[in-house]
């Protein structure tokens, strides 16, 4: 069976499709951090919902000493809060009500790790590729919902820019950031979530957000501009090397998504427990 497909013109040489080859190869990395892949939303989101299971049953629920109601709400809660919560700032619905596939996972997640037999499934994922597994795709998660939700503000808010700059400003950032605290916020509270500094999840979804909406929604704006002048040339080689055709070279939006996928998926294996370790941060300024 043909597993790769080499794309040439009349003119290229044949020594040089190997390195269509690499990019192709290398345009996994592309498809990953922004979910193109087969079956992504229900993969992405069952993996979540066991991240949350996890810490869980690693956490409060370590003697498995809580009422199976109460360990699976707070599992989905500890999963879910932002997807459950945060749209409600927009006056949108929930998607725990407005699609299956999250409720859904959280079900699965919940059953994989706390009820399968001989505890196969909390051993699985409490290894060393277990972790990796539901750390990856959860935080691919994450990163779907940093660029969707500001993408979501700017549409709703672009219109209605102040009178002071040409785009909307803390919308489209501040939105996004909401969504990845909203847990923390819920279950530990203001005061306890906060007393230590600004938290990773801060930070990590500050960083990103900014970053993406200046580069990808700021046409007008010197901000935007700025950023854009300064990266670009970068940014139109960097998608060469992984294997962008000439549209998706220029395409900002694209580049902004690829770049923040690979931060927070970088962010995301380093601050493991086998590696630097979830106290880590690049920001350590901004850190408690």
């Amino acid at each position: 069976p043909r597993l790769l497909k080499i794309h040439t013109s009349s003119n290229s040489k044949l020594p040089f499709q190997h390195l269509n080859i690499v990019h192709n190869k290398m345009n996994h990395l592309v498809a990953l951090v922004t979910a193109d892949f087969p079956y992504a939303t229900e993969t992405l989101c069952l993996f979540m919902a066991i991240q949350g299971a996890m810490t869980v049953r690693k956490g409060a629920n370590s003697k498995k000493s809580m009422n199976w109601f109460h360990a699976f709400l707070k599992s989905t809660l500890t999963a879910y809060s932002g997807a459950a919560f945060t749209n409600m700032f927009m006056g949108r619905p929930t998607a725990m009500f407005s699609n299956d596939i999250f409720f859904g996972a959280c079900v699965i997640g919940f059953v994989i790790v706390n009820y399968l037999p001989m505890d196969i499934g909390y051993h699985f994922f409490n290894t060393f590729l277990g972790e990796a597994l539901y750390t990856v795709f959860s935080q691919v998660f994450r990163m779907g919902g940093v660029t969707g939700f500001s993408d979501a503000a700017y549409a709703a808010f672009k219109d209605t820019p102040s009178v002071w700059y040409p785009t909307p400003i803390f919308g489209p950032i501040l939105f996004p950031v909401a969504l990845g605290n909203m847990g923390g916020f819920f279950m530990k509270g203001f005061d306890a979530y906060l007393e230590k500094g600004m938290p990773w999840l801060f930070q990590q979804a500050l960083a990103s957000a900014t970053f993406y909406h200046f580069y990808a929604h700021d046409a007008e704006g010197y901000v935007g501009q700025t950023v854009r002048g300064v990266v670009k040339p970068l940014g139109i080689a960097f998608m060469t090397l992984m294997g962008a055709d000439e549209k998706e070279r220029e395409d900002d939006v694209l580049f902004a998504k690829v770049i923040v996928g690979i931060f927070m998926l970088v962010m995301a294996v380093v601050r493991m427990p086998q590696f630097l370790g979830p106290s880590y941060s690049p920001f350590t300024a901004l850190g408690g």
